[in-house]
């Protein structure tokens, strides 16, 4: 991500070589830029703001460290942090952007040596230490990039003071492949976050940075691993309120069982004709093999999809029973998700075609292609009540009227906003201040280069507002936001900034503009619209959820053979026994050493 350019006047210019000297590295210092931000008309601000890009935080993962844990990097003398480095070697599943209107190429190099990551800070650097901002990017484990233009952190902190750092972690199989042993234990990306962030601890109060008042936020992915950190002993301590944008590790693609990774690697293996019966082996094989071809192999044949795994280390248990337990960080939390977040995953079923207009389905085509768009409901009589549930039956008996509209909300519920509402209960019952969301403003223009107009408020469309896209002179993409549009902007990083500070979205002294974002309670269930007006609602998709959370929970016991009732009771059988046994008998031992009087007259 080159944002910042001396050679175009349509980019933010740079006015400075700022310098920080990392404490603890024996005198290094690190040279980033300082640009000039000047945007009068809806944020009214013109500041100057310091950016260190492509700042490393751990050694190269090549060679043999490949498939491998992250080790700190060892700084060797003074660092230029003047301009990015390569993003993390990743698919290119959008292939067929740069020939979209408005749809630039990011034009940025790939590599396996990328764990970099930037740092936006106030110019100068604040006088009293600034809460910190790490934003984990989204792409599905697979793409996208901490340094991507999308998340250009300077408006956001010309307006708001906060410092913004954005991270590059492994991804696809080089971040998640695993053994499921010591040899490639696995959760490689998700480790890469972690040393981010103890990074962070270590050297943000150089930068003017607080790092006793740390925000992790993501969105899809991104989301989806604050979420896990949440519930990883690992990343204890290490930041203090969370915010989880269309992602959490509640939803379906968040995480994968053990054994499901280590069958998707011995596949990966066998396809490159590495050995798949000795661990050492294979990984000796597979860090052999150029990083290019493993990308190749990733994407077009075994077709490795990469996801965190449950390790019993980064990752101790499934992640729905460790909410169920309350096994996570109780920290202030912002949370939400997009009213059609299911049109991505319908657009690309009719891809291309669906770029430029609208896909249709009759009742007929609909029952032949809803099953493969359901996680987990595959029984007929499961596929049934989905259907029941979803079908328009006043238009069903036109056996061409259009129902289409069922694929988004199925994908909108089962993947986002039912998980979602799961979680967001199981934190209020665990006294969690909490703040929930749902983005209902239809862009005017879309992510997707701006050409589907019928997507709505689809997965990622709310990444253009948070960050400001139309008020950043250095962003190349055509974005054309209305006015209206652009104030909503100001407010979305106003709530955001505002949480960072404070892990409360509201103005301290409210605001006049727009009605106060309620916590979120039960049985209140209030929550914001993210939309021009910013009105709040309440019990979001509340009769939806109910089917998924209760009914198709009891529905598929129903429906379930007796083999995968066995399998069931087994799993639940063998966590109590080595979980929540332990769990009780450590509670117990240590309520007799440390709760029960010696003198019990």
């Amino acid at each position: 991500m080159t944002i910042i350019s001396t050679t175009t006047s349509a980019t933010v210019p740079v006015i400075g070589w700022p310098k920080v000297t990392l404490p603890d590295r024996e005198g290094t210092v690190l040279t980033g830029i300082t640009v000039q931000y000047n945007e009068p008309d809806f944020l009214r601000v013109n500041k100057s703001v310091d950016a260190y890009l492509g700042v490393r935080y751990a050694e190269p993962p090549v060679g043999p460290l490949r498939f491998q844990d992250p080790k700190p990097y060892a700084y060797r003398g003074n660092y230029n942090a003047t301009e990015d480095q390569d993003m993390c070697l990743q698919m290119m599943v959008l292939d067929y952007l740069p020939d979209l209107p408005g749809q630039p190429i990011e034009g940025r190099k790939m590599g396996e040596d990328c764990l970099f990551l930037s740092i936006y800070t106030p110019s100068p650097k604040p006088a009293v230490p600034s809460p910190v901002l790490v934003w984990i990017h989204g792409g599905g484990y697979l793409i996208g990039s901490g340094s991507a233009r999308s998340y250009d952190g300077v408006p956001m902190v010309a307006m708001s003071d906060i410092i913004v750092v954005a991270v590059n972690y492994r991804l696809g199989v080089l971040g998640f492949l695993t053994t499921g042993d010591d040899v490639v234990p696995g959760n490689m990306g998700m480790k890469d976050q972690i040393l981010a962030l103890k990074w962070i601890q270590e050297n943000i109060r150089a930068f003017g940075g607080d790092p006793e008042s740390v925000t992790i936020a993501g969105q899809s992915a991104g989301g989806a691993s604050v979420s896990l950190h949440m519930l990883s002993p690992l990343s204890e301590g290490l930041f203090h309120r969370t915010i989880m944008q269309s992602g959490n590790a509640i939803c379906p693609f968040a995480w994968a069982n053990l054994d499901t990774c280590i069958a998707d690697t011995h596949e990966f293996a066998a396809s490159l004709n590495c050995t798949t019966s000795n661990s050492q082996l294979m990984l000796d094989c597979l860090q052999d093999i150029d990083a290019h071809v493993l990308l190749h192999e990733q994407r077009y044949g075994s077709g490795y999809f990469a996801k965190p795994v449950i390790d019993g280390h980064f990752l101790p248990d499934n992640p729905i029973e460790m909410v169920k337990r309350h096994q996570f960080q109780k920290l202030p939390t912002l949370i939400g998700t997009t009213e059609d977040e299911g049109s991505n995953n319908a657009m690309y079923q009719f891809f291309p075609a669906s770029l430029f207009s609208r896909p249709t389905l009759n009742i007929s085509e609909l029952r032949s292609i809803l099953p493969r768009n359901l996680w987990f409901a595959k029984d007929p009589i499961e596929i049934a009540a989905v259907e029941q549930l979803y079908v328009d039956w006043s238009l069903a008996d036109d056996a061409s009227a259009d129902q289409f509209d069922v694929l988004i909300r199925v994908g909108t519920d089962q993947t986002f906003t039912c998980p979602t509402e799961y979680l967001v209960r199981e934190l209020e019952r665990a006294d969690v201040e909490l703040y929930r969301y749902e983005m209902t403003h239809d862009p005017s223009w879309s992510l997707f280069g701006g050409i589907p107009k019928w997507m709505g408020a689809a997965h990622g469309e709310d990444i253009q507002y948070l960050f400001a896209w139309d008020l950043n002179p250095s962003y190349e993409r055509v974005v054309g936001q209305t006015n209206e549009e652009k104030f909503m902007s100001v407010e979305f990083m106003r709530y955001w900034s505002n949480f960072v500070k404070s892990g409360n979205p509201n103005e301290p002294n409210g605001s006049v503009r727009y009605p106060e974002w309620p916590r979120y309670t039960l049985p209140g269930q209030e929550y914001k619209q993210l939309s021009l007006n910013m009105t709040n609602g309440r019990a979001m998709r509340a009769s939806f959820c109910s089917f998924w959370l209760n009914h198709w929970t009891n529905l598929h016991y129903l429906a379930a053979s007796p083999d995968d009732l066995y399998g069931d009771w087994q799993d639940h059988y063998e966590r109590w026994r080595d979980i929540d046994m332990k769990d009780w008998t450590a509670e117990f031992e240590d309520y007799k050493t440390n709760r029960c009087p010696d003198d019990t007259t």
